[in-house]
């Protein structure tokens, strides 16, 4: 957990104070003095955008890149140093911690940010910190960063997206500038109402999908996300490969892996496609492919039409051996103790269940029955006795992943209640 320290200092008339996050102490906008009501939102109150919510969302990160320069860096030269960048860096809390706590002489970092308060205060933490060859600082539009590495030859290895609100704006750019042979791609989003359906016409302008709220909007969120950066991808001739795929905390987080080449672009259109359900029983259904509609009615025909969302990312979200080089970091970064069991518990439950996309709401499906709910791992043992795969999902604390029907799991519900 962040911890606020009492150390504070005046910079350029930017009141900040001491804080320690992980094993780094920074200087970030003293919410003591910015934030005057208990009812304002600290971090837009503050000069510089600082979240100490998010304080997870930067251990994925760190993990993130400890398991990507063991798995997938390679090296040309042995001099070759690792170059990370974060494009809209505010504080530079997570560009410093990369430094601070992966230790890497190899890793070498640049923030950026187009607000000029933000630049005062990373270079005031970089003096602070005393870093000085490892670390450069910017001050550009991220678009304009982009672009500029581009004609330059400065290839990054790893781009951080962390914007307030939507990515959708630096995906294009971003994509076309990491390394094309086996880059990382960390993607955060932030406006999460549109990608789980509230708003169905912002949903289409920004990400090309029709999406409406379903009983698995967060994983929807998160597929259809993939399903953007995928698409901008393939225009510039490259993939992007899903390494792990979270919603928490309203936020979604993405790791993915950047591949160059048609072929391997048009590799990403076969993991695309539709997804229906039924409104009244819940029961969904999918089908790869642009071409392929899925079914328009539910199975039990008096149930009606079902309702229609797409286009999706509907291949793995997870990739097991990355995910679980992440799981062995975590003791190694000292992750704090609650973050820690958080992230052992998304990683655990999504990977039992790694090739089933989607999952039930078992507590919607008894409310429907108007029957009580059994424990959700009783019911998940009772299902893989049946010899179904069933595991519980992050996405919703009462979601059951299996590849079992709703029928099936009415059934099974009824004769548990029962005995």
């Amino acid at each position: 957990m962040v911890e606020f320290l009492r150390e504070t200092v005046v910079v350029d008339n930017l009141h900040l104070r001491k804080i320690r996050e992980g094993k780094t102490e920074i200087f970030v906008p003293d919410p003591f003095y910015y934030v005057k009501r208990k009812n304002e939102y600290m971090p837009t109150s503050l000069p510089v955008f600082y979240n100490p919510v998010m304080e997870v969302n930067r251990d994925l990160s760190l993990l993130a890149i400890k398991a990507y320069m063991d798995l997938y860096w390679q090296p040309k030269k042995e001099d070759e140093r690792i170059l990370y960048i974060e494009a809209l860096a505010g504080t530079g809390i997570r560009g410093f911690r990369v430094l601070n706590e992966i230790k890497n002489p190899k890793v070498k970092v640049l923030l950026n940010d187009i607000n000029k308060l933000s630049i005062k205060i990373m270079k005031f933490n970089a003096s602070y910190l005393k870093i000085e060859s490892d670390l450069t600082i910017t001050n550009y539009d991220a678009n304009y960063l982009f672009l500029r590495l581009r004609n330059t030859g400065m290839i990054p290895d790893i781009i951080e997206i962390d914007p307030y609100g939507s990515p959708a704006r630096f995906i294009f750019n971003a994509v076309r500038c990491i390394k094309g042979k086996g880059g990382l791609l960390l993607v955060t989003a932030t406006d999460t109402a549109p990608l789980v359906g509230k708003f169905i016409e912002a949903a289409m302008r920004k990400y090309g999908c029709f999406l409406v709220k379903s009983p698995f909007s967060k994983e929807m969120a998160v597929r259809a996300l993939i399903y953007f950066i995928g698409r901008e991808a393939s225009i510039l001739a490259r993939r992007i490969v899903p390494l792990f795929a979270i919603f928490s905390h309203h936020f979604i987080k993405l790791a993915l892996l950047v591949l160059r080449g048609r072929k391997e672009a048009d590799k990403f259109w076969k993991e695309i496609g539709w997804v229906s359900f039924c409104n009244i029983c819940t029961q969904f259904y999918f089908s790869k492919g642009l071409q392929n509609r899925p079914r328009e009615l539910c199975e039990m025909e008096e149930h009606g039409l079902t309702e229609i969302i797409g286009p999706l990312w509907l291949g793995r979200i997870f990739e097991e051996e990355f995910s679980r080089e992440m799981l062995k970091k975590i003791d190694e970064l000292s992750v704090n103790p609650r973050n820690a069991k958080l992230i052992k518990r998304i990683f655990e439950w999504e990977l039992e269940a790694i090739d089933i996309p989607f999952f039930y709401d078992l507590q919607e499906i008894a409310r429907r029955l108007r029957m009580s709910i059994p424990s959700i791992n009783s019911v998940i043992n009772s299902l893989k006795s049946k010899g179904y795969k069933a595991s519980r999902t992050h996405f919703n604390p009462r979601g059951i992943k299996t590849n079992a029907k709703v029928r099936d799991i009415v059934i099974l519900l009824k004769h548990m209640v029962n005995q």
